[in-house]
C-alpha cells in the first residue's frame, strides 16, 4: 500500500496526517503534531518520529497560506474546457499587479450550471514558491503537491469526513489561528468557495485566551471577512465548523454563531482533534493530484517521482495480468464454442449425405463432389431455373434488333424461340449476339420466312443451354 502525507507547517506547530492508499480507497494511519522551536523545520520533522521517515516513497502535500498566495474567483459564461484554458491567462494577468511571467498559477473548477463555470484561481510569485520549496528541501522533504489551504479543507467534505456516510454536508469550515485563517464553503459536499481571510498575529491570539477585549478584537476581524465571504455565495450553510486554534478559543463559537446567525461548533474528525483538519485535508488532497490547484508545474514540476512510477508500473502489471487471464479465458470460451459449432456442422453434413448418398461424409468438399456425381440422386437437382435461362437469353438480344417473340420454350438444357424481326439482316444480328454467350450451344441457321405483307420476316431456331451442368434429355 502507498502512503500519502499531509504536512501542515504552521507558525507554532508542525502537524502531519498519514493515509494508507489502496485499490479500494484509503485508511487513516496516523495524525500527530509537534511544536516548532528554534531548531527549525528539520528538527520538527525528526521529532514527529514517523515510521518510516518521510521520503521519496511518500506522496506529500503542503499548503501555502493566505499571506503567501492570492486567490481569485472567476465566473465564465461558458463550460467548454478548451475555452476556459484560453481565457484564464488574460483573467489572471488582469488580476495581478505584476507580469504574468513572475508568477505560477493554477485553477480548479468549483461548479458548472446554467451554461456558466465558477473557477477558483490560485496565484503565487515564483520567488515565494522557490523559497518555500527550498525550506522543505533543507528539511529533507520533497512535496508532490503544493496547493491552497482552503481548498485542502474542502477535501474533507468531498471525501465525506465531516458527515455520516451518504449524507453530503452543506457547511462552512473555518481553520483560523495566528497569522492564518482559511475558509471553505461546501454545498452538498462540493466546494463553492475557498479563500483566505484576514486574522490577527500570534500576540493577539495569545492575549485572547485570557482577555475578553483581545478576544473581541480577534472576533471582529474574523466575523467581518466571514460575513462578506458568505454573502458572495448563494449557498446558505447549515452550520459553521471551527478548526485550528479558533476551535479552542473560549466563547468564540458562541460569538460567531450570534454574529452570523449560523450554528457554530467544533469540527469533529474521524481521527485527531480540530487542529489536525488542514493536515488531514492535505493528506486526502495528496491522493489525487489532478483537478485541483497544484503549483508544482513548469520549472517547479515534481521530478523525483521514481517511486510513483514504480508503483504505477506495479499496478499496470497487475492490471495487465488480470486482462491477460480474462483474455485467455475468453479465447478458451470462444474455441470451445467454435468446436461445438464445428461438431454440429459435421453432424448436419453427415446426416444429409447419409440420407442422400447412403454413407456419412463430414468433409464438405467430398460431400459436394459426391452430391454432384451422376450416380447421386442430388445430381438431378437443377442448379439454375428456367427463369434464369430466359433472363440470360433476353439480356443477349441486341438492342437495335430486338425482335417480337411469339413463342418461347425454355428449359435448363434447351431453348426454342419463334419470333418476328424487321428484316433478314436483323435475324443475322440476333444470331451473332447470341453466339457471344458461351452458355448457348451451337446455333444453326434458323428457318426464316418473309411474311405475306412483306414488311417483316419470321424466324424459328432452337439450341442447347450448356451451363446448367445437366445432360440434355436426361432424367
Amino acid at each position: 500500500m502507498h502512503r500519502t502525507v499531509g504536512l501542515d507547517w504552521a507558525q507554532d506547530a508542525l502537524r502531519v496526517a498519514t493515509l494508507q492508499s489502496g485499490f479500494r480507497g484509503f485508511a487513516i494511519q496516523d495524525v500527530r503534531s509537534v511544536a516548532v522551536g528554534g531548531e527549525g523545520l528539520k528538527a520538527a520533522v525528526d521529532a514527529l518520529g514517523l515510521t518510516p521517515p518521510l521520503g521519496a516513497d511518500d506522496t506529500i502535500a503542503v499548503a501555502l497560506h493566505g499571506a503567501l498566495v492570492a486567490t481569485h474567483h472567476v465566473t465564465l459564461p461558458f463550460t467548454d474546457p478548451k475555452r476556459i484554458e484560453q481565457v484564464l491567462p488574460a483573467e489572471v494577468e488582469g488580476a495581478i499587479p505584476f507580469d504574468l511571467a513572475e508568477v505560477v498559477w493554477d485553477y480548479a473548477i468549483l461548479g458548472q450550471a446554467n451554461g456558466k463555470t465558477d473557477v477558483l484561481v490560485g496565484i503565487v510569485k515564483k520567488s515565494v514558491l522557490r523559497d518555500q520549496l527550498a525550506a522543505f528541501e533543507a528539511a529533507g522533504i520533497e512535496p508532490r503537491v503544493v496547493t491552497l489551504a482552503p481548498l485542502a479543507l474542502a477535501g474533507l467534505g468531498e471525501k465525506g469526513l465531516l458527515s455520516p456516510p451518504g449524507q453530503p454536508i452543506t457547511a462552512a469550515i473555518l481553520d483560523a489561528g495566528p497569522e492564518r485563517a482559511d475558509l471553505a464553503l461546501l454545498d452538498s459536499g462540493r466546494p463553492v468557495l475557498a479563500r483566505a481571510l484576514a486574522t490577527s498575529n500570534a500576540a493577539a491570539w495569545q492575549a485572547a485566551e485570557t482577555d475578553d477585549a483581545a478576544r473581541t478584537r480577534v472576533l471582529s476581524l474574523l466575523s467581518r471577512d466571514l460575513k462578506i465571504s458568505l454573502r458572495s455565495r448563494k449557498v446558505a450553510p447549515q452550520k459553521l465548523l471551527l478548526a485550528g486554534p479558533a476551535a479552542t478559543l473560549p466563547g468564540l463559537a458562541e460569538r460567531l454563531s450570534a454574529e452570523l446567525q449560523v450554528p457554530a461548533e467544533t469540527v469533529s474528525l474521524p481521527f485527531g482533534g480540530p487542529d489536525a483538519a488542514l493536515a488531514l485535508g492535505l493528506a486526502v488532497r495528496a491522493q489525487n493530484s489532478r483537478g485541483r490547484v497544484n503549483f508544482r508545474k513548469g520549472e517547479f514540476a515534481f521530478t523525483k517521482d521514481l517511486s510513483q512510477v514504480r508503483n504505477q508500473i506495479a499496478r499496470l502489471a497487475v492490471a495487465a495480468s488480470i486482462l491477460l487471464v480474462l483474455g485467455l479465458g475468453l479465447g478458451l470460451a470462444r474455441l470451445t464454442s467454435l468446436h461445438r459449432q464445428g461438431a454440429a456442422y459435421d453432424e448436419a453434413v453427415c446426416a444429409a449425405t447419409r440420407r442422400i448418398l447412403g454413407s456419412c461424409i463430414t468433409d464438405y468438399r467430398q460431400a459436394l463432389g459426391q452430391l454432384s456425381g451422376g450416380r447421386s440422386r442430388a445430381a438431378g437437382i437443377p442448379r439454375i431455373s428456367g427463369a434464369e435461362v430466359f433472363a440470360e437469353l433476353v439480356a443477349h438480344m441486341p438492342d437495335g434488333s430486338m425482335p417480337l417473340l411469339d413463342d418461347v420454350e425454355v428449359t435448363t438444357t434447351s431453348i426454342r424461340v419463334k419470333g418476328t424481326a424487321e428484316s433478314f439482316a436483323k435475324v443475322d444480328d440476333i444470331i451473332a449476339a447470341l453466339k457471344k454467350d458461351k452458355c448457348f450451344g451451337e446455333i444453326k441457321q434458323p428457318r426464316v420466312e418473309k411474311l405475306r405483307d412483306g414488311s417483316k420476316v419470321s424466324f424459328a431456331f432452337d439450341f442447347a443451354y450448356t451451363c446448367s451442368g445437366e445432360t440434355p434429355g436426361g432424367a
